[in-house]
């Protein structure tokens, strides 16, 4: 999501594990309208126990969450339950909360930024090896070349492009 829409109530804790989705957020794209019904876990069978097992996926984030008071609707709104705006801009204020929260808790990355977390995360699944369709699937972009805008190329995509292209790919050592 962008963090413009993130501080403007497109992400109300009803969308969170609400009673008709309880394993996923469910997000509304600001800019495109768009739904997001986004998966926080999923069951799979362990090949030893023969046993389903729960996966969770955003664990840690999960676990902040449980601890963030509820101000508003909103996850991410002001104490006094205001919103950050009308999401079409990133509020000063919200940058702020993201620069106190990277410098007080350590689990967050050195040069983690709210501005980042989107097109960081489209570069992400392309170096995990998505397609476009199922990147954008996620991104919930409209178009190809709105969705390539955002995943930049890194050296890390060159190489696994690379291996591809002569058979050595990491899905085939599986």
């Amino acid at each position: 999501m962008r963090p413009s829409s993130i501080g403007a109530g497109y992400a109300p804790w009803t969308g969170y594990r609400a009673s008709d989705h309880p394993d996923k957020i469910r997000l509304k794209h600001r800019k495109n309208d768009e739904l997001a019904l986004h998966p926080l876990e999923y069951t799979e069978v362990d090949e030893e126990t023969g046993e389903e097992v729960l996966v969770k996926l955003y664990e840690d984030a999960e676990k902040i969450l449980a601890q963030t008071p509820r101000y508003g609707t909103s996850i991410v709104c002001k104490k006094s339950g205001v919103l950050f705006g009308d999401g079409t801009f990133l509020a000063h204020e919200v940058r702020e909360m993201a620069d106190k929260i990277r410098k007080t808790d350590k689990r967050v990355p050195e040069g983690f930024s709210l501005d980042k977390c989107r097109h960081g995360g489209m570069t992400e699944l392309e170096e995990s090896g998505l397609t476009e369709g199922q990147g954008r699937s996620l991104s919930k972009h409209k178009t190809a070349s709105a969705y390539r805008g955002y995943a930049k190329e890194t050296e890390k995509r060159v190489l696994e492009a690379t291996k591809k292209r002569f058979g050595r790919s990491e899905q085939q050592k599986i």
